[in-house]
């Protein structure tokens, strides 16, 4: 008699523990955590490469900007000498003032950049989104994955709008100095204007760029918002 009640329970014991399995237990994600998977590999690939991207891209604005610089002393200093080796003619003032102009402003805008992303100090991401990483509740943690995701979207775009403001500077600058040039000489102030501009209009451009170039982040925050649409057809507003 106990050997069938002990086979009894444990046969009961048994039946109930694969029945409570067949449920879904509270620490189960209702939905993929797609957010947090994106999150996850931005945080490693940011981590892996930001030392050395921000060291690379310091490097490489310091450099142009000394060679804006540099192009801009030699300009000025022997410019009418190698002018006239190379045409038989001295190079015409407007020309040398708008050459000395652009990339002396230029390069010491770069230089600028370079040196300030330089002080810049690494930011490790997972200690960042330390609080997601650490959250139990997978629920919980895809919806502060999304806010992530759109906050670093959000910066993404703050970033370019800035830096196309950015690059207006040095052709206002540069215009600025001419005009001043201009009225101390007695020229009226709009003479050479035009070809002012036109020597830093490089900076213009690469902010045109920077403009309509979308950053990772955005693009990031984009591929989640085709994803889950893919999966739920919930499209999510953009930041």
């Amino acid at each position: 008699m106990r050997k069938v009640a002990g086979l009894v329970l444990a046969l009961s014991l048994s039946t109930l523990g694969g029945f409570a399995q067949s449920f879904p237990t509270s620490s189960e994600p209702s939905h993929p955590q797609i957010a947090f998977r994106l999150l996850s590999t931005w945080v490693d690939n940011h981590d892996r490469s930001s030392g050395g991207g921000q060291l690379f891209a310091s490097t490489f604005l310091m450099t142009a900007g000394g060679l804006g610089l540099a192009t801009a002393g030699l300009t000025w200093f022997a410019g009418d000498e190698i002018s006239t080796r190379a045409s038989g003619y001295p190079l015409a003032s407007d020309v040398k003032q708008g050459i000395v102009l652009g990339a002396g402003i230029g390069g010491a805008a770069l230089v600028a950049t370079g040196v300030a992303i330089r002080s810049m100090p690494v930011q490790n991401q997972r200690q960042v989104y330390a609080d997601i990483f650490g959250e139990r509740d997978p629920e919980v943690q895809e919806a502060m994955a999304v806010a992530a995701l759109r906050d670093q979207a959000a910066k993404g775009k703050e970033r370019r709008i800035t830096s196309f403001i950015s690059s207006l500077v040095v052709p206002l600058i540069t215009g600025g100095i001419k005009v001043g040039i201009n009225l101390s000489l007695g020229d009226p102030w709009s003479k050479d204007l035009g070809q002012s501009f036109g020597y830093s209009s490089w900076s213009m451009v690469s902010g045109l760029s920077a403009l309509v170039s979308k950053s990772k982040e955005e693009l990031l925050y984009d591929r989640y918002l085709s994803t889950r649409d893919a999966l739920y057809g919930q499209p999510i507003s953009k930041p």
